[in-house]
This record gives C-alpha cells, sequence and structure tokens, in this order.
C-alpha cells in the first residue's frame, strides 16, 4: 500500500492529495473501497506536475470522473486515483461553439445549452457523470450520443505532460459505447451544437427526461445500464427481463423492476454482491436466450 508521501516530491501537492480517501462517496453506486492515494487538480498546472511525479516514482494512477458507470472493489484501489476539479468544470459559449472542461457535470452541460437554445445534447439528460466520462464511453442513447457533435478533444500530452494536444472527432474513434479514449487524460472538448429556439430545446430536453424517468431508475444508486445492448436482437434489458431476472437480489444488489438493465443498490450492497448478481445474470440470459452479454459498466 502506498502512502501520500511515499516520494518526497508528494509532499508539494499537500493540499490536494489525500490518503487512503473513500470513494465509494464519489461514485453514483455509493459502492467500493478507498484509494491509496485521492489528487485533485485544479489547473493544468498542478495537472502536470502531479502527472510528472507519478511518472518518476513509477505509480500507478487513474482517472475518475463523475463515478458513474463504475464499480470499483471492496478492497479499493492502488496508487492514486486522479480527480479533476477547479478550471477542468469550466464551459465557455462562442455561438453554436461550446467549450467544456473534462469536470463539467454533464447534467449542467445540457442545461446551459438548453437555455440558449443550442441543440444536440438533449439526449444526454438525465445521465450521470461528467463530460470527461461521457467522452470515453461515448455516451447516449437513440437520442443521439456525445460523438455526434464532438468538433475537437483536448487531452493531456504523454510527451510533453503539461502540454496539450488536439484530437479530432476521427481520432476519438467514437463507436456504441465506446472510444479511442481510455488511456488519454481528457482535458476538455470542443462541441458544435446547432442554434435552435430556446423553448423548443427545452421542451424536447424535458420529453426526453420524463421519459426517462418513466422507464429508468433515474433516482436509484446505481451506474446506470449493466450491459451493453447485443449488436442484433432484443436489448440487453428485455433479454435480462426474459430470462426472469427482474427482481433478482444477491445480497444488497437488485436488479431493477422498473428497467432490467439496472442493477440497484438497495442500501448496502457491496461490489461482492454486484460482481455476482453480473455473472448470475450472464448466466441466466446465456441459458434462457443464448446471449453472451457485454459489461457496460467498467470494474476497477
Amino acid at each position: 500500500m502506498l502512502t501520500k508521501w511515499a516520494v518526497p516530491s508528494l509532499k508539494s501537492f499537500a493540499d490536494i492529495a489525500t490518503e487512503r480517501a473513500e470513494l465509494a462517496r464519489l461514485t453514483t453506486f455509493g459502492i467500493g473501497g478507498p484509494a491509496d492515494m485521492l489528487v485533485e487538480p485544479r489547473n493544468l498546472d498542478e495537472l502536470g506536475r502531479v502527472m510528472v511525479t507519478l511518472k518518476e516514482a513509477c505509480l500507478p494512477w487513474r482517472i475518475l470522473g463523475g463515478g458513474s458507470n463504475l464499480l470499483i472493489s471492496d478492497d479499493g484501489v492502488r496508487g492514486a486515483v486522479i480527480r479533476l476539479c477547479g478550471d477542468f468544470a469550466a464551459l465557455e459559449f462562442d455561438g453554436a461553439r461550446v467549450t467544456a472542461g473534462a469536470a463539467a457535470p454533464l447534467a449542467r452541460l445540457v442545461d446551459e445549452c438548453a437555455k440558449r437554445g443550442l441543440s444536440g445534447v438533449e439526449g444526454l439528460v438525465g445521465i450521470p457523470g461528467t463530460v470527461g466520462g461521457a467522452l470515453v464511453m461515448n455516451a447516449g442513447g437513440r437520442w443521439g450520443r456525445i460523438g455526434n457533435v464532438v468538433e475537437s478533444i483536448n487531452v493531456l500530452s504523454q510527451s510533453a505532460l503539461g502540454g496539450v494536444r488536439v484530437l479530432s472527432r476521427h481520432d476519438a474513434g467514437f463507436a456504441y459505447r465506446h472510444s479511442a479514449l481510455g488511456s488519454e487524460v481528457i482535458l476538455g472538448v470542443a462541441l458544435a451544437l446547432c442554434p435552435v429556439d430556446a423553448a423548443t430545446v427545452a421542451e424536447t430536453t424535458r420529453g426526453y427526461l420524463d421519459e426517462k424517468r418513466r422507464t429508468q431508475d433515474l433516482g436509484s444508486r446505481s451506474a446506470g445500464c449493466a450491459f451493453k445492448n447485443p449488436p442484433i436482437g432484443p436489448s440487453a434489458g428485455a433479454l435480462i427481463d426474459t430470462a426472469g431476472m427482474k427482481g433478482a437480489c444477491v445480497g444488497g444488489a437488485r436488479v431493477s423492476s422498473l428497467h432490467a438493465n439496472f442493477i440497484i443498490n438497495a442500501g448496502s450492497a457491496t461490489a461482492r454482491d454486484v460482481s455476482a448478481l453480473i455473472k448470475l445474470i450472464q448466466a441466466k440470459v446465456l441459458e434462457h436466450s443464448g446471449v453472451a452479454l457485454e459489461l457496460e459498466v467498467q470494474l476497477w
């Protein structure tokens, strides 16, 4: 196990580093053990210096966004977990072009765009997490994905830590619930949206949210959809439902009775409970439909 001061130079980050930081409170599941070290850089300079220090000390690290779409082990995470804040949560508007920091909450982006009559991200309403995490997973659904409106993405330069490298939408390799950005430290994104009457955008956004509230457990502690939809045939939720798994429980983890592709922390779930329920769902669906469900939730 690392300590915060395992390397003398880490002492300079005392104001942004927390030893043995509990991660459960930083996830939408409310599940997970501690990180050896949680570091929360507030600007590019701090981030660059942190990354140089971690690289020189050969310390492992991960990036944590809004903690959605994520199941963290009960044993926690070894090494450093980096959670961007401060400058990285900024939103800037220039006509129909929006620049969003990686730490900006997705909900705030959707809300601010609706207020300004900027169309293109309405379908992201109700999705928790941050812009950076949304880019990595190409978040979205039947009403559009974030990759559809990306103009360019700023990432931390790996060759000159502290520098910035600009990627195009093509470079990002967006696909269904996937991108080529998993190994990048995303700093922010430029989005190209479409000017529309603000009332129209707001009404569309509200309509999408109302539909999601009707069909999904948005108010429960979950990581969103647990499994990817198969490329052909019924959705993952439909397959889980027909396999008789709605409402199934393992410990404190429960399959939602509203949307079968949601696993809910019913109050006392551990990562072991969720993992066991995931395996049970996969086995039942494979037995019933012959489909091997692929996880959408990321495992740490």
